[in-house]
C-alpha cells in the first residue's frame, strides 16, 4: 500500500463513521440531544451569572462597610481631630480606589444607598448619574410609572419601561446628568421626537414624543443642561415626557433616581 494513500484511507472512515452516527440518529433523537445541549447551556449560564450576582452583593457588603465607618467616623468625632481626620482620609482613599468599578457593575439604584455617605463628599459624581427629574419645577404631574399598565393607545396590558410626566406643551426637558448625546431620532410612531444620552458607569437615559430638540448628536451635555422641550410626538395621547433610565443595556425603574441628588445634597447642607 502506497503511503501516501493513507490520508485518503482515514478520511473515508471518518465520514463513513460520521455518516452511520448521523444515520442511527433518527429525527426525534436528535430533538433530544439538542433539548439536553440546550438545558447544558442554560445549566452553566444560570451559574455564571449567580457568581456575578454573589460577586457584586460581596462588593455591596464591602462598600456598606466602609459607608457605616465613614459616618461613624463623620458623626462621632474624637477629641484628637488631627486622628479622625486621618482616618476619614484613609477610608475615602479606600472607598475611591473601588467606586468607580462599583458604579459600572451594580444593576441598578438598589445598591446605592451604600455609597451615600461617601457621595455626600464627593458629590461631582452626582452629576454623572441620573439622579434628578427632567422637568423644571411647575406643572407636570407623573402619570404612568415603570411596570405592567393597560396601554392608553391598544388598551392591551404591556409592560412601561420608563415614567411618563404629563406636561404643557414646550414645558423645557433637562438631562438627568452629564453625557453625550448619542441618538436623536424623529418618528410618527413610538417614543416620536426622542433624544438618548449615554452618562458614565454604563447609564443612558432616553426622553421621548418631545416637540423640539435643542442639542445635537455627539454634543456633550452637563447636568441640568437644557435640551428639548415637552410635546406629543410619536404614539402619545396628549402632551408628556416619557423618560427612561438604562443601565448596562437594561431599562430599569427612574424612581429612586428622581430626587437622589437632592436628598443626598440636603443631608450635606443640615
Amino acid at each position: 500500500m502506497n503511503f501516501f494513500e493513507l490520508p485518503n484511507i482515514f478520511q473515508k472512515i471518518n465520514l463513513r463513521t460520521v455518516n452511520k452516527l448521523f444515520g442511527l440518529l433518527r429525527k426525534k433523537e436528535l430533538r433530544y440531544v439538542i433539548f439536553t445541549v440546550l438545558i447544558i447551556g442554560v445549566y452553566f449560564s444560570d451559574g455564571f451569572f449567580s457568581l456575578s450576582h454573589k460577586k457584586i452583593e460581596k462588593k455591596a457588603t464591602t462598600m456598606n462597610f466602609y459607608n457605616e465607618s465613614l459616618k461613624i467616623n463623620v458623626e462621632n468625632p474624637v477629641l484628637d481631630s488631627v486622628v479622625n481626620d486621618k482616618e476619614r482620609e484613609q477610608l475615602l482613599y479606600a472607598i475611591e480606589n473601588r467606586i468607580v468599578q462599583f458604579l459600572y457593575e451594580i444593576p441598578d439604584y438598589s445598591l446605592i444607598p451604600s455609597l451615600e455617605t461617601y457621595l455626600r463628599y464627593s458629590p461631582r459624581l452626582l452629576d454623572e448619574i441620573p439622579s434628578c427629574v427632567p422637568l423644571e419645577k411647575g406643572n407636570y404631574d407623573l402619570r404612568s410609572q415603570f411596570g405592567y399598565r393597560i396601554h392608553p393607545i391598544s388598551g392591551g396590558k404591556k409592560k412601561h419601561f420608563g415614567l411618563d410626566f404629563a406636561a404643557p406643551k414646550n414645558k423645557h426637558v433637562f438631562a438627568t446628568a452629564s453625557g453625550t448625546v448619542v441618538s436623536i431620532s424623529h418618528s410618527e410612531v413610538g417614543y416620536g421626537t426622542h433624544i438618548i444620552i449615554k452618562h458614565r458607569f454604563g447609564f443612558q437615559t432616553l426622553y421621548g414624543h418631545l416637540t423640539k430638540v435643542l442639542v445635537s448628536k455627539g454634543q456633550f451635555v452637563k447636568q441640568h443642561e437644557l435640551i428639548g422641550t415637552v410635546g406629543a410626538s410619536g404614539a402619545s395621547t396628549g402632551n408628556h415626557l416619557h423618560y427612561e433610565v438604562i443601565k448596562n443595556g437594561v431599562k430599569v425603574d427612574p424612581i429612586p433616581s428622581l430626587n437622589l441628588k437632592k436628598n443626598i445634597l440636603k443631608k450635606l447642607i443640615n
